[in-house]
C-alpha cells in the first residue's frame, strides 16, 4: 500500500452546523476533491484510494465526512464508515455506513438520521439518487425533533429535492403513545398546508365547548378536513373544509361549513328582525379564484351563506366582528393592451342582511391611450347597471354614518312604530347607462415642474322602475369637465451619518400640487328623484376626476380646488438601500362657488406614515373642517415591538356623532416559550369597555403554541360578563 502522489494531504478544521444549504448544481468536468488528516494511502492492485482521520469527498454535487473513505477510481464509486455525515441541497444526513456511485449519483445507506427543514427523519434505510430518495420504516419530526414534537411514523416514501416528500402507511404519535393511523400524504416543500386549530372553553351560552378546525395535505394541490365542534348547551357542529389549488396559485378554490342541530331556544333568542332563530343553524363560506398565465383573464367568486344573522356571532365569534355583513359577488375581468371589460354581480343570499345588489354591472373601459403622436391621450368607459338596495331599518337610528354604497334614496325604508321591530325593506329595482370620454394633455417643464389639462364629459341615463309605492320614473343628464393638475418635484440627498440607526444618507422627495375641477350640468337640478350619493366615513379624500367616479349619480355644478404638499423621506445606511422613512401628505379641498350652508374650506385631509425603525409602525389618516374647527373622522394605527420580547398595537377609530372606539393587543414573552396576551376593547360612545381579555401563551416544540385566557364583556347581547378559553394552535410550515 503506498501514498498517492495526485492527492495533497490537507489539514481539516470544520465546525459544521446542523443543516447546510446549497443549490444542488451539475458535476462539471473536474476532479473530485478527497482529503484526510493522515496521509491518503492507495492499493496498488485496484487503485483504491483511502483516506482516513477527518476524511472528507466532495465534487459539485454533494460532500461526504466519514472516519473513512474508500474511492474507486475504476467503478467511480466510493465507500464511507463510521460516522459518515452527508450535505447536499440542504439536506443533512447521518448515519454509519453508505455507499456513494459518483457517475449515477446512486446512494444506499444503513440506518440514517436526516434533516430537510422543516422535517427530520430518521429510520432503517435509504436509496436512491441524490435528487429523488425512496426510505423504508422512518419516524418523521416536523420542525423539531423533540419530545413535544408530534412524530409521523411511515412504512415507505419518498424524497424529491427541492419538490416534495410523500409517505404511505402512517401512524401519528401526537397524544403520548397513542397512535392515530393516517391516509397517504404529499407535502409540498415550503407549502403551509397542515392547519391544526383547536379551543376549549367555557361561555355560558354555549356552556363548556370544544371547538376544531383540521386541514390535512392529501396531495401538493389539495387539503382537506373540517370543523368539529361540541357544546354542552347546545349540541355539536360539523361541516366539511378544503382549500385546492393548481398550476401555481393559478386556480384557488376554498369551502369553510359548519351545521348544528342547536335545540337550546331560549339561548337562540331572536335574530337582527327580530324573528326567532330555527333549531337548524350553519354557515358556508366559499371562494373561486382563477387567472390565466399573464392575468389578461381574471375570475373571482366569493360567497358567504349563514342561516340567521347571529350564527358567527354565537359559535364563530373571533371572526364576527370581519364578516357581520356578509358580502356576496361574482367579479370577471377581461384585458387586452389598453381595453378591458368587467362583469361584475352582487345577489343576497341571506335574508337577514342589508346590502346594495348588482343584477348585475357590465363595464367597458379604455385606459388612457395616446391619440396618434400627438401627445393627448383619451380615456373613455361605459356601462350598464340594474340594481335595488335591501336594508335592515332598525326602530331607533343611533348612528347615521354611510353604509350606501350607490347612494339609494331613503324614501322606501321605514319600520313597525308600533311594535318598535326592525325591517328588512327593499326598494325598486334601478337601472343606470353610463358612459364618459376625458382627453388630458400633459406638458412637461423644468425643475420638474409638471402641468396636465383635462376635458371630458359624462352622460348618465337613469329610471326606477314602478312599485307599490311610486310610479316609474327616468331621467338624463350631461355633465361636462374643465381642470388642470399642476405640481412640482423636488428631490434633495443629505448625508447624515447615525451609527446607532444604521442612518447614513436620508433622501427628501418635496411635492406641491394645485389640482382644479369645474363640472358643469345640462340641467341646473339634480334628478327629481336623486339616487344619493355617500361617502365612506373614512377619512379619505373624494375622488377628483369625472371619469373615476363611480357614484356619480348626484353629481351637480361643481367648482373645486385642491391643495397639496406631499413629502417622503428615505434614509439608507451603510449598505446604500434607500429605504421608506416617513411620509406626511396635506391636501386642502376649497370650494369656489359653495351652496348654502357649505364651507368654502371644505376639508384639510392629513396623511401620515412613519416608519423610523424596525419596531415601530405608525399609520394615521384625518378629515379636519377648518371653518367649524372640528375633527370629522379619524383613523389610528399603530405597532410598537422590540423583536420577539414584545409587542403593543393601539388601534383608534373617530368619526364625528357616530364612532368612537379604541382597540390594544399587547404580547410579552416571558421566557423563550411562554409569553403573556392582553386586548382591550373600549367604546367611548358607550362608555364600557366592550371586551377584556388576559392570557398566558405556551410553545411547545415549535409545533404547537397554546393560549389560555379570560375575557371581560359589557353590553353585549348575546354574551354574558365572563368566559374562559383555551386554544391550541399548529404553527403551519
Amino acid at each position: 500500500m503506498e501514498s498517492h502522489p495526485r492527492f495533497q494531504v490537507k489539514p481539516i478544521h470544520r465546525i459544521l452546523s446542523l443543516i447546510v444549504l446549497f443549490s444542488p448544481v451539475s458535476l462539471l468536468a473536474q476532479g473530485p476533491e478527497l482529503s484526510a488528516d493522515d496521509p491518503i494511502t492507495y492499493t496498488a492492485d485496484n487503485g483504491v484510494l483511502i483516506a482516513t482521520s477527518n476524511a472528507v469527498y466532495e465534487d459539485e454535487d454533494s460532500r461526504v465526512e466519514a472516519d473513512e473513505i474508500r474511492y474507486d477510481r475504476v467503478s467511480n464509486s466510493i465507500e464511507a464508515t463510521g460516522n459518515v455525515r452527508v450535505t447536499r441541497a440542504g439536506l443533512r444526513l447521518l448515519t454509519h455506513y453508505l455507499t456513494y456511485d459518483t457517475v449515477t449519483k446512486t446512494v444506499t445507506s444503513g440506518p440514517f438520521r436526516a434533516g430537510y427543514p422543516p422535517v427530520f427523519m430518521e429510520g432503517e434505510s435509504f436509496s436512491g439518487t441524490l435528487d429523488s430518495i425512496d426510505f423504508n420504516n422512518v419516524t418523521m419530526y416536523f420542525r423539531e425533533p423533540v419530545s413535544t414534537s408530534p412524530k409521523l411514523e411511515v412504512e415507505n416514501g419518498t424524497w424529491i429535492s427541492d419538490e416534495s416528500i410523500s409517505g404511505k402507511g402512517l401512524k401519528l404519535n401526537a397524544l403520548g403513545g397513542l397512535k392515530i393511523p393516517l391516509p397517504a400524504f404529499t407535502y409540498s416543500i415550503g407549502a403551509p398546508q397542515a392547519d391544526v386549530d383547536i379551543k376549549l372553553g367555557f361561555r355560558s351560552p354555549l356552556g363548556a365547548y370544544f371547538q376544531s378546525k383540521w386541514l390535512y395535505p392529501y396531495s401538493p394541490r389539495l387539503s382537506a378536513g373540517g370543523n368539529f365542534d361540541a357544546f354542552t348547551n347546545r349540541g355539536i357542529m360539523v361541516g366539511p373544509a378544503f382549500e385546492w389549488s393548481k398550476n401555481d396559485g393559478r386556480i384557488e378554490a376554498f369551502i369553510d361549513t359548519g351545521w348544528i342541530h342547536d335545540g337550546n331556544k331560549e339561548e337562540r333568542g331572536v335574530d337582527i328582525l327580530g324573528n326567532p332563530i330555527e333549531k337548524d343553524r350553519g354557515f358556508g363560506e366559499f371562494g373561486l379564484r382563477a387567472r390565466n398565465e399573464e392575468a389578461s383573464l381574471q375570475f373571482q367568486l366569493r360567497g358567504n351563506y349563514m342561516t340567521d344573522s347571529e350564527v358567527i356571532r354565537d359559535f364563530r365569534r373571533d371572526k364576527y366582528f370581519e364578516r357581520f355583513q356578509p358580502d356576496h359577488f361574482v367579479d370577471f375581468t377581461w384585458q387586452q393592451d389598453s381595453f378591458l371589460v368587467n362583469l361584475f354581480a352582487r345577489r343576497q343570499i341571506n335574508d337577514s342582511y342589508g346590502m346594495v345588489e348588482r343584477l348585475p354591472e357590465v363595464s367597458a373601459e379604455f385606459l388612457p391611450t395616446e391619440l396618434g403622436e400627438s401627445k393627448v391621450f383619451i380615456q373613455a368607459q361605459a356601462s350598464a347597471l340594474k340594481y335595488r338596495r335591501l336594508e335592515v331599518a332598525p326602530p331607533q337610528m343611533s348612528i347615521s354614518y354611510p353604509e350606501n354604497a350607490l347612494g339609494l334614496s331613503d324614501y322606501v325604508f321605514f319600520w313597525d312604530t308600533m311594535y318598535r321591530e326592525p325591517l328588512l325593506s327593499e326598494s325598486p329595482y334601478h337601472n343606470r347607462l353610463d358612459s364618459s370620454v376625458t382627453l388630458t394633455r400633459p406638458f412637461h417643464g423644468p425643475a420638474g415642474i409638471n402641468l396636465i389639462l383635462r376635458a371630458g364629459s359624462r352622460w348618465t341615463s337613469y329610471d326606477r322602475d314602478a312599485s307599490g309605492i311610486g310610479s316609474s320614473y327616468s331621467d338624463d343628464r350631461l355633465m361636462g369637465e374643465l381642470g388642470f393638475d399642476l405640481s412640482q418635484t423636488l428631490s434633495r440627498t443629505y448625508s447624515v451619518t447615525i451609527p446607532r440607526w444604521d442612518m447614513d444618507k436620508v433622501q427628501h422627495l418635496s411635492k406641491w400640487s394645485v389640482q382644479y375641477r369645474y363640472f358643469g350640468a345640462d340641467d341646473e337640478d339634480s334628478f327629481d328623484s336623486p339616487i344619493l350619493d355617500r361617502y365612506m366615513y373614512h377619512a379619505r379624500r373624494p375622488v377628483l376626476d369625472l371619469a373615476d367616479i363611480r357614484h356619480s349619480d348626484d353629481l351637480e355644478d361643481w367648482n373645486v380646488a385642491r391643495f397639496g404638499w406631499e413629502n417622503r423621506l428615505l434614509v439608507a445606511g451603510e449598505d446604500g438601500d434607500f429605504q421608506d422613512y416617513l411620509s406626511l401628505n396635506l391636501f386642502q379641498d376649497v370650494n369656489l362657488d359653495p351652496d348654502y350652508g357649505e364651507d368654502n374650506w371644505d376639508a384639510l385631509y392629513a396623511e401620515v406614515d412613519w416608519l423610523p425603525f424596525p419596531w415601530l409602525d405608525v399609520q394615521l389618516r384625518q378629515k379636519y373642517k377648518p371653518e367649524s374647527q372640528d375633527l370629522e373622522s379619524s383613523f389610528l394605527r399603530t405597532t410598537l415591538r422590540s423583536a420577539d420580547l414584545w409587542s403593543l398595537t393601539l388601534q383608534a377609530e373617530y368619526l364625528d356623532s357616530a364612532i368612537e372606539q379604541y382597540e390594544l393587543e399587547g404580547r410579552y414573552r416571558l421566557t423563550e416559550n411562554l409569553g403573556l396576551i392582553g386586548y382591550w376593547h373600549y367604546d367611548a360612545r358607550q362608555s364600557t369597555w366592550i371586551r377584556q381579555q388576559y392570557g398566558i401563551s405556551r410553545r411547545m416544540g415549535n409545533v404547537w403554541q397554546l393560549d389560555v385566557y379570560v375575557a371581560l364583556y359589557d353590553d353585549n347581547l348575546r354574551e354574558d360578563d365572563f368566559s374562559i378559553g383555551m386554544r391550541l394552535l399548529w404553527l403551519s410550515f
